[in-house]
């Protein structure tokens, strides 16, 4: 227990010292938030986005835990219950929160799901955003190239590190659906060398359990590509009135991506601190002098959506009673 409450206060300390650092420099204008306000139309559309990529993840999700579902899922019931666990990953220190709450109300929805199973799904569908966030980023930065390198030769060793990211989940992607065998004689040889090594076994639960959601993880990593892309377009359409370079949507969907995965990373909470500095860092590289304020303003409305959830909450609380 004192240990995790150790972690999230290292982790909302570097959050706080990453903002201090930020405003210190002059890189983060809390007062630029104000912008948004000249552009309704692009609030009430960034919202309508928001819940629409909000089905999306729905409907991969759905997928995913279509597997070993025992009846057929309402796509109604199971959008309350990934709005419910972002309102709570919001308001509550861990990254995995919400997980522990989508769990929680899932089991309502079909009591045949072990919470093994649940976990696994939640992690899985992390994976999945992962995959269709570099599928995005790598294909935009091959079909932008040159535009990019024209407009910023800063950009050229960032495009390198998009292209090996694709390169290595393409090339995954391509051994689990053509020839999965190799990973299992991999598991194989190595259990022969290190036979104690329980890890291993956990591993290859892990690989048989991906195996066995094969059909469903195509279409997963499908969604996870709109998914991301309208991520990326939420942000573009709040910031873009603010660029003082010429980028349009298919050259920051070339780098903005990159943004989205540090974000993601359990560092601090909601990206908060991290993502201003990768950001500010991201759109520096494009000649953008307001990458952390960028970030401020597409923080602030998302976390404004995901607070929304407690709407659903309520609601689920009210029907419990």
């Amino acid at each position: 227990m004192l240990k995790k409450v150790l972690i999230n206060l290292a982790k909302a300390l570097m959050a706080v010292g990453l903002l201090w650092w930020l405003v210190q420099s002059g890189k983060l204008n809390w007062n630029l938030l104000a912008e948004m306000r000249r552009y309704p139309h692009r609030l009430m559309l960034a919202g309508a986005f928001c819940f629409f990529n909000l089905f999306l993840v729905t409907w991969r999700w759905r997928h995913l835990l279509s597997a070993r579902a025992s009846q057929k899922l309402p796509l109604l019931g199971l959008f309350s219950v990934n709005w419910i666990g972002m309102f709570f990953s919001s308001v509550l220190p861990g990254s995995v929160t919400g997980d522990v709450v989508k769990i929680f109300y899932v089991r309502k929805h079909d009591s045949s799901f072990s919470r093994a199973f649940l976990l696994f799904s939640c992690f899985l569908d992390r994976l999945m955003g992962l995959t269709g966030l570099i599928i995005l980023m790598g294909l935009f930065s091959v079909a932008n190239y040159g535009a990019l390198v024209q407009m910023s030769p800063k950009l050229i060793p960032l495009l390198k590190f998009n292209f090996s990211l694709f390169g290595i989940v393409v090339t995954s992607l391509f051994i689990f659906f053509l020839y999965p065998k190799l990973i299992n004689e991999l598991f194989s040889q190595f259990k022969k060398l290190f036979p104690n090594l329980h890890l291993l076994n956990r591993l290859e639960d892990l690989w048989k359990d991906l195996l066995l959601a094969k059909p469903q993880i195509g279409w997963a990593i499908f969604i996870s590509v709109m998914v991301q892309f309208f991520g990326v377009v939420i942000f573009h359409l709040l910031v873009s009135p603010q660029y003082v370079t010429e980028l349009s949507l298919p050259l920051v969907l070339s780098f903005i991506p990159l943004g989205f995965m540090a974000v993601a990373l359990p560092i601090a909470p909601g990206g908060l601190g991290v993502g201003h500095a990768a950001f500010e860092t991201l759109f520096g590289f494009a000649g953008e002098p307001n990458g952390a304020n960028f970030f401020n303003m597409y923080f602030v409305v998302v976390m404004a959506f995901n607070l929304l959830g407690a709407i659903p909450w309520l609601l689920n609380r009210k029907k419990s009673n």
